[in-house]
């Protein structure tokens, strides 16, 4: 049985934040660089794969690129070519027995043969070889206080970086963020490192922002991009962070919405459950970060709040926000346009990635009409400036 409308439950439950629906109008002034509507591509899909991926990673040689795809419900990475759109490689994994590697939460392509795996719950690597039919484990112990490898939820994606035999990762941090004071907050690491011969994990010098929780408390989850740089964006956080090394201390940059209030609303601790379960969906709110090699930008995705109406579907909304935008920088991270995408787009955006030839998101929004359930579809941007 397909799940062809929503993410995967574990996003769903985790992220409680995507927003949609907003009444902001688009600002007269055009902005220097735009995200301008190209071809839709289609990939077809079996009966056991989902039209909204679990996982998305894209690798590309000199005559083809590749969308490699998570199938949580095989426990299945998948690659699509987009030259010849159509599936040609798949591979399921052992949850358990001598080349088992758990349930898979993201992997990391080495190359097209070699796959790093990450299971959801070991704090272990797993290095697949595809031409040897291979599979090889590497435990690791997290820092003290500090989870397993993290990319989850799905509208805070993460990729890892592989530097000199050394893993980066993002992590989180193990316990209840909202009992912390700002000054803990302020210490609390976003990322380490995993030596890939002995498993030894360092913590990088990479914190919430100092003053993130302010006087009152926002929403704690972010979101980290890992290449060329370390650049961090958080839910609440009208500005980015960078590093331009593991080792190196995090530096902000504005990078305002133009469809946010100056203000963010803070978290309603003493709200209702009803409040705080909605807090992420109503409160505008910043979402993924992605490089784009090829033109040099990063795009900062915006979701602007939302009033919800009667007839909204709620969990619908924790997955398929009804608007948002996408903010373009150049490589030092200063803006230079942002794109808004009405509610008539029907969009999934946490379904997106990066090609030679632009920037794809996925089309399999439950009220776009050229959503099929058979075919994982993106509809292609290119960046005009």
């Amino acid at each position: 049985m397909k799940t062809k409308q929503s993410l995967n439950t574990l996003s769903i439950i985790t992220i409680g934040l995507l927003t949609s629906g907003c009444g902001n109008s688009k600002p007269k002034d055009k902005p220097e660089a735009s995200l301008v509507p190209s071809e839709t591509i289609n990939f077809p899909i079996d009966n056991s794969t989902s039209n909204v991926s679990s996982f998305l990673a894209y690798h590309d040689n000199s005559e083809d690129g590749f969308l490699f795809s998570l199938n949580q419900q095989t426990n299945e990475i998948q690659a699509y070519s987009l030259n010849e759109r159509k599936l040609v490689y798949q591979h399921s994994y052992d949850v358990d027995g001598p080349k088992g590697v758990g349930e898979i939460s993201a992997f990391h392509i080495v190359r097209p043969d070699s796959i790093m795996i990450f299971p959801f719950s070991k704090n272990s690597v797993y290095t697949s070889n595809i031409m040897k039919s291979s599979v090889e484990g590497l435990k690791y112990e997290p820092p003290l206080g500090y989870s397993n490898a993290v990319f989850w939820p799905s509208a805070f994606p993460s990729n890892s970086a592989l530097i000199n035999g050394n893993l980066i990762v993002k992590t989180s941090f193990e316990g209840n963020p909202y009992l912390l004071s700002g000054e803990q907050m302020s210490a609390t690491h976003l990322a380490y490192s995993i030596d890939l011969n002995s498993g030894q994990t360092t913590p990088l010098p990479h914190f919430f922002p100092k003053g993130y929780w302010g006087d009152k408390k926002t929403y704690w989850r972010f979101s980290m991009s890992a290449s060329p740089k370390f650049v961090y964006s958080f839910f609440g956080d009208h500005h980015v962070y960078y590093a331009a090394s593991s080792n190196s201390k995090l530096t902000p940059v504005l990078a305002e919405s133009k469809y946010f209030k100056k203000s963010i609303d803070r978290f309603p601790t003493d709200g209702s459950p009803e409040d705080r379960g909605m807090y992420p969906i109503v409160t505008p709110h910043y979402g993924n970060v992605i490089y784009d090699q090829y033109r040099e930008v990063y795009y900062r995705f915006c979701f602007p709040g939302v009033e919800i109406q009667e007839e909204d579907n709620i969990s619908q909304l924790f997955s398929f926000p009804k608007t948002f935008s996408v903010m373009v920088l150049d490589k030092g991270l200063t803006p230079i346009g942002e794109t808004y995408f009405g509610k008539n787009t029907a969009l999934a955006p946490y379904n997106s990635f990066v090609g030679k030839d632009g920037l794809y998101i996925s089309i399999n929004h439950p009220e776009n009409p050229e959503n099929k359930e058979d075919f994982m579809s993106f509809k292609r941007f290119e960046l005009s400036r």
